[in-house]
Formats: structure tokens, C-alpha cells, sequence
């Protein structure tokens, strides 16, 4: 019985002596140390931050986009290009261009000659002739709303954005004219501060002549070339 009234004497010693201590040895919180706004980005992630915002500082510069387009339609014919498209960058968002192709190739397909070997009644046979296109010139409006980057292996990194794309044109046929429409949706993946490598699908209306009939065929285009900044 001795023995427990001293342990519990020197517990309650203990307690008495040691909270106020404790109590003391509290160090108050310095408010002080508290972002002015909790929207502040930390110096540390600053940069970090702006390379996933913006890729490039694109606003107020002009363009030169040089890309091959490749016709992967149901028509006939083929018809490649090489689109010369200058443009202007009004901000970092929106990009125009004036949509300018100074040559077309043109090449038909295996339908043709499938189609061309039916002997008709009379001994004749049918033939498909087209009005082959020579140029165009139009534009395009592009937004790129999306900046990312894409990993190349486990130690390179390139800076890329996401983009949006609509365009028309008159082309000029062969004693003819017609018109092109499209949107598109690509990429841009920026090799340095004044080049990139540009990738873009594109779905549309292109109105083509085969016999002396024009009419609108629904075409798939795939783009890739190179950009310019200048």
C-alpha cells in the first residue's frame, strides 16, 4: 500500500511540473508566412506553370505553312497538293492564313481502269475524264486552344499545342472553277523558336469535274509539313 501512494504522489508531481513546461515550450504560429492569395503560384512552380499554359510566344508574329496535303477520298482521282500558306498570328490563340496551292498531281486510281475495261453494247466503252485542278487560293482560320508536352523516350520532351482548323477555296480547273471546304483538327510540335512540324486531318466537301459534271464528293485529307516563324 506504501508503495502505490508513492507512485501515485510522484505522478501527479511529475504532471504538475511538467505542464507548465510544456505549456511554455509552445512556439505560436506566424501568420505572417501565409500566401497574400491563395491563387499565388509558388516561385518554385512558376515556370513550370507557363510551359503548360504556352508553348510559345506566338501573338504579333507573321507565318509561312508549307505542308503536302494527300487525298485519302472514294473518288477516282487523287489529288495531291503543296500548299504555300502565309499567315499572321493575332495572338497566341488565333492564327490566319491566306490558303494558296500553285500546283496539283493528280493520278487515278485502280477504279479507273477497272471501270474502263467494260465493253459496252456497240463495242464502246465507258471512259472517265477529269478536269484536272492546277491551283487554288482561299484561307484558313486556326484556334489553338490546348499546349501541352509529349515525351520522346524516358529523356526528351517537346513542346506541342492543339489545334482547330476551318478553310475554303476556289480552285481553278481546266476551263473550270470550283470550291473546297474543310475543318481540320492537328497538331504543332515546336522543334525551336522559329520552326515546328505540323500534322493535321481534315474532313470536307471538295467539289471535283469528271465527264464535264461537277459535282461535291466528301474528302478526307491528311496534312504535314512545316512551319515558319518569323
Amino acid at each position: 500500500m506504501e508503495i502505490f501512494k508513492r507512485t501515485v504522489l510522484r505522478t501527479l508531481l511529475l504532471f504538475l511540473i511538467g505542464f507548465p513546461i510544456a505549456q511554455g515550450a509552445e512556439t505560436p504560429l506566424d501568420r505572417g508566412l501565409r500566401p497574400e492569395s491563395s491563387d499565388e503560384i509558388p516561385n518554385v512552380f512558376r515556370d513550370m506553370g507557363v510551359v503548360q499554359r504556352r508553348a510559345m510566344a506566338k501573338g504579333g508574329r507573321f507565318l509561312l505553312s508549307t505542308f503536302g496535303s494527300f487525298d485519302f477520298s472514294d473518288g477516282p482521282f487523287s489529288n495531291y497538293a503543296m500548299n504555300v500558306n502565309p499567315g499572321y498570328a493575332i495572338n497566341d490563340f488565333w492564327e490566319i492564313y491566306v490558303s494558296f496551292v500553285p500546283v496539283y498531281f493528280t493520278s487515278p486510281r485502280s477504279i479507273v481502269s477497272y471501270v474502263e475495261q467494260f465493253e459496252l453494247v456497240g463495242n464502246k466503252r465507258i471512259t472517265l475524264v477529269p478536269s484536272k485542278p492546277l491551283r487554288h487560293i482561299g484561307g484558313e482560320l486556326l484556334w489553338a486552344p490546348a499546349y501541352g508536352k509529349d515525351s520522346l523516350g524516358v529523356r526528351n520532351v517537346i513542346r506541342s499545342d492543339t489545334f482547330f482548323k476551318a478553310s475554303f477555296a476556289k480552285v481553278t480547273f481546266e476551263g473550270d472553277t470550283g470550291w473546297r471546304y474543310a475543318v481540320g483538327v492537328g497538331k504543332t510540335y515546336f522543334m525551336s523558336k522559329n520552326f515546328g512540324v505540323r500534322v493535321c486531318v481534315n474532313f470536307g466537301r471538295f467539289q471535283d469535274i469528271i465527264n464535264e459534271v461537277k459535282e461535291f464528293r466528301t474528302v478526307t485529307l491528311l496534312e504535314t509539313g512545316l512551319m515558319v516563324y518569323l
